[in-house]
């Protein structure tokens, strides 16, 4: 009997002993597992690249924009008829190979990218005059100085001149390029681009001088396009 009321008192005395401890390494492995929670939903804020912040920069994106057409002056010169420039003396138009179109799409390049305009589009070469056995060649500087004071008088103003870049080309495709290109535009010889803008117009020109002293000069002035389709008569409607 005492012994077993001695195993009792030990039993008693050691119980808050043992809750103790029990409460300290409770303690410890709470404290523990809200240290870890805190440090896995800790957040890590993504650092973004210099050069990623750089191409959506205002000035990454003005340097990828079009030419501004508002820059170039209004022209008030009479500009006659369409197409607008004649051919320089000494040479012929090689009526063959010129096309004009009431409506048709032309790619200017304006220093930056291959513009699109749509509207009334002029494609005219021009050889130099071999008649009464004239074996002059015209250079091209002659050629491309004499189109340029032309041009001016008519208010038109240089947007461009060198070499089409490849890579803009690819950027439209070789079939849309070779598809609408003419005379005054060449991927591999240089051209010049010019613009005369007036009140109600804007017209395009491209031009490209030869080493054999011929040249090219498309000319394509802005426009919608004109509506081609027609109504049947309902009468003709019956009789089919």
């Amino acid at each position: 009997m005492k012994h077993s009321l001695r195993h009792l008192l030990s039993a008693a005395l050691l119980a808050p002993l043992l809750t103790g401890c029990g409460s300290k390494d409770t303690a410890g492995e709470t404290a523990t597992d809200v240290t870890t929670t805190t440090e896995t939903t800790r957040t890590e804020v993504p650092i973004v690249p210099e050069t990623a912040a750089a191409a959506t920069s205002p000035e990454a994106a003005a340097s990828t924009a079009a030419f501004d057409v508002t820059t170039v002056p209004i022209s008030t010169a009479n500009l006659g008829r369409f197409p607008y420039i004649a051919g320089l003396k000494g040479f012929t138009l090689n009526t063959s190979n010129s096309k004009e179109y009431d409506f048709e799409r032309a790619y200017v390049y304006d220093g930056k990218t291959l513009l699109p305009i749509e509207g009334k589009v002029s494609r005219r070469l021009f050889d130099v005059d071999r008649s009464d056995g004239n074996s002059k060649t015209v250079s091209e500087l002659a050629i491309d100085r004499n189109l340029e004071n032309q041009l001016k008088e008519l208010g038109a103003v240089k947007v461009w001149t060198g070499i089409i870049p490849r890579e803009s080309v690819d950027k439209i495709g070789n079939d849309e390029f070779y598809k609408h290109r003419g005379f005054g535009t060449n991927d591999n010889d240089a051209s010049d681009t010019y613009l005369i803008r007036q009140k109600d117009k804007e017209v395009w020109v491209q031009l490209n001088s030869q080493s054999g002293g011929d040249y090219g000069m498309d000319v394509v002035e802005k426009a919608v396009m004109p509506n081609l389709t027609t109504v049947q008569p309902a009468a003709d409607l019956k009789k089919n």
